[in-house]
């Protein structure tokens, strides 16, 4: 029987991050201005869809948006058991690799998925119908958590918890 390493569960719901977005705004304009500013029109119409390509690709790879795999909640259980729930409600064990980066600001997680979470008879309904691998790359593999994304004490319990209680 496993023994509780913490006294209480450490829950994080996600919301968007208002500081990302204006910051990406404030970006993307200086960006678009000087690509249509300094290029002929037919490169600054390439690079800009090249651009909007690249910010598609990070807004599926943060947390809390609308995107189907998003980082919607995070729990760390009273045995250290790390778990997402996407938006599509699926909840994933995860494992939290060393590469990871904790600053009181902002944290990003880089994260490797274990397992999904489900009972006997989901898992035989699913058995038949894998999701193909391009799900698989479309998972976020880090993630970015700012200040205001989520309650101040669950992000410095989490703080707390990924700064000292994976050492043990």
């Amino acid at each position: 029987m496993k023994k509780p390493i913490l006294p209480s569960e450490i829950t994080l719901r996600f919301h968007p991050s208002k500081f990302l977005w204006g910051w990406w705004l404030v970006f993307s304009i200086a960006v678009l201005f000087s690509l249509w500013l300094s290029l002929s029109p037919r490169w600054a119409f390439a690079g800009t869809f090249f651009y909007a390509t690249a910010c598609f690709w990070q807004w599926t790879q943060l947390v809390a948006t609308h995107w189907r795999f998003s980082v919607q909640q995070l729990s760390v259980d009273v045995f250290g058991e790390m778990i997402i729930m996407n938006a599509l409600g699926q909840l994933w064990r995860i494992e939290v690799l060393s590469d990871s980066m904790v600053h009181h600001g902002c944290m990003v997680l880089h994260i490797a998925y274990t397992e999904l979470k489900t009972d006997a008879s989901e898992q035989m309904n699913n058995a038949h119908h894998q999701k193909p691998l391009l799900w698989q790359w479309l998972r976020p593999k880090r993630l970015l958590i700012l200040f205001d994304q989520a309650d101040t004490i669950s992000q410095k319990a989490l703080r707390v918890w990924l700064k000292w209680g994976l050492r043990e």
